[in-house]
């Protein structure tokens, strides 16, 4: 082939390919744009949970997740001047007490024990931290609805966190001393179920205490 007419194909191909090839690739952002996050379709009366069996919404008190795709809504049914209730007020968890069954727990920072057995009685070891003891430990409740962790000292600071979110408590009460005297301190919680949260005893002087944690 003449080296003229060469050109004149090597030419041509380069136009059909530039007229049938793919997109040019998109043009980046400014620098140092930071990238787009994605969007909590949840928000902001709630957040997304990402399951391998699909994701789902967890919705703040007062709402409710859509049947309609994800977000929360205001649920129907709240009431926001109804009281917690601590139902028998620590009657089945003191029978705990004496009757098990019982387990006992040590706080580490290896790993984070479980404390959510069903009706059962923990002696919760904490581990010594800045001249107080601390520990951390997992819990799920397995269910959705009023939780109260009983403890058996009413001075140990008793948190609940999911992920880095702190869970307040919506209400705390005494146990009635003619109920028993193994667990002297009710805090009510409201959980949801297939959530894992973190309980954290301390800081505290006390090395250990007894723990049980009920759904009402």
């Amino acid at each position: 082939m003449r080296p003229s007419l060469r050109v004149l194909v090597l030419a041509a191909c380069s136009a059909a390919l530039a007229a049938c090839g793919t997109d040019p690739e998109p043009e980046p952002g400014p620098p140092g744009e930071p990238p787009q996050e994605q969007t909590d379709p949840c928000a902001p009366n709630g957040h997304i949970h990402r399951e391998p069996t699909g994701d789902w919404c967890h919705c703040d008190r007062g709402y409710m997740a859509s049947v309609e795709g994800l977000s929360c809504i205001p649920d129907p049914n709240y009431d926001p001047d109804e009281e917690f209730s601590f139902g028998d007020n620590g009657e089945h968890a003191c029978w705990h007490v004496t009757n098990g069954p019982f387990a006992t727990v040590t706080a580490s920072v290896e790993r984070k024990p479980r404390v959510d057995a069903f009706h059962t009685y923990y002696t919760v070891k904490l581990r010594p931290e800045d001249g107080q003891y601390v520990g951390t430990f997992n819990f799920k409740g397995y269910a959705t609805g009023n939780f109260v962790a009983y403890l058996s000292d009413a001075s140990v600071p008793i948190t609940i966190h999911e992920g880095e979110l702190l869970v307040e408590p919506v209400a705390t009460a005494p146990v009635p001393e003619d109920i028993c005297t193994g667990l002297v301190h009710m805090v009510g919680y409201q959980l949801t179920d297939q959530v894992q949260y973190t309980v954290t005893l301390g800081p505290t002087p006390l090395p250990e205490l007894g723990l049980v944690i009920e759904h009402l």
